[in-house]
């Protein structure tokens, strides 16, 4: 490569897409950097660049410790109290990584000559696998649930749920009068449901898209397909990342299971021009889930009947 560098390897060009009345807005190509903000949830998954428009985002998910991914956190923290945010962002990321990440946040202030009593840290949350739902500080209609991935670090999946209370099944049908009487009387009426939103995996193998089988049960599933030739399937299981091929055989085993609206395909060898990405996802996905499919990448629309691009959704 030489010469100036094509956008689509700039991490700063954002690609926005729509899904579901949401904003994804982001950049990941591997080995460069990997964001995706949320806003209308006040979530952005990974930072492995800070634009500005992610500073004002008060919850991030780190996903695994590769640079790509999480280099970020600090730049974020600092932007925000530069820019006078008082509030505190939250950072979750996998508990097997919270203390050495704390002590990168206090090897880059002694780099910036901050005496040792001074330092500060964000509030980092360690995220365990299959744990119980935690509640977002900051949007208390949310949470968020973590699940194991297999990469070459301790690598987490995150899935943002709505949570809202319902009656309980029993008490349909029931007068309003009658339920208020027993709601007065100290009767618990509701029951609490949590209805997922979007599941975002950082990095994974290809085996994991089958070891988590509820992923294809988000409405929004963000996965990586890093690697997209024939010829670099054994170096997707070398690197454990995931092949498109995986992802096709994931769609195929659980085929009508799939109730995913909108499938979003990113993190692709920087190796790989847009053109040659957009082709090789059209011919390798099934017809009955094409519709489906969006790229985090600049280039044609997936499905080229829409005559749209990416980057104009």
């Amino acid at each position: 490569m030489s010469g100036s560098c094509p956008d689509h390897l700039n991490a700063l060009q954002q690609v926005q897409l729509t899904a579901n009345n949401l904003t994804l807005a982001g950049f990941s190509i591997s080995g460069l950097a990997t964001y995706l903000q949320v806003p209308e949830l006040d979530v952005v998954f990974d930072l492995g660049e800070c634009p500005l428009s992610a500073v004002p985002i008060d919850h991030v998910f780190l996903t695994h410790a590769h640079g790509d991914h999480a280099r970020c956190v600090p730049r974020h923290w600092q932007l925000r109290r530069m820019l006078g945010n008082a509030r505190p962002a939250i950072y979750f990321l996998p508990e097997a990584i919270r203390e050495a990440y704390a002590r990168l946040i206090a090897a880059e202030a002694r780099f910036e000559d901050v005496a040792e009593d001074r330092i500060t840290y964000p509030t980092l949350v360690g995220m365990v696998a299959d744990g119980a739902p935690v509640e977002l500080p900051h949007r208390k209609d949310l949470r968020v649930r973590a699940f194991p991935v297999h990469h070459s670090v301790p690598s987490l999946g995150y899935t943002i749920l709505a949570h809202k209370k319902k009656l309980r099944p029993e008490l349909h049908g029931l007068p309003g009068a009658e339920i208020a009487r027993l709601r007065r009387a100290g009767e618990d009426v509701s029951i609490e449901v949590l209805d997922p939103l979007i599941t975002f995996i950082g990095d994974c193998d290809g085996p994991s898209l089958l070891a988590q089988r509820h992923i294809w049960s988000s409405p929004i599933l963000v996965i990586e397909a890093t690697f997209l030739d024939a010829e670099e399937r054994d170096l997707a299981r070398l690197k454990l990342h995931t092949h498109l091929d995986e992802i096709v055989h994931a769609l195929e085993v659980i085929g009508d299971d799939v109730t995913v609206e909108h499938l979003v395909l990113k993190h692709f060898s920087m190796r790989y021009p847009p053109a040659h990405v957009f082709a090789a996802v059209r011919a390798a996905i099934p017809a009955r889930f094409a519709d489906r499919v969006k790229i985090l990448l600049s280039g044609p629309e997936l499905d080229e009947r829409a005559g749209a691009r990416i980057d104009d959704v």
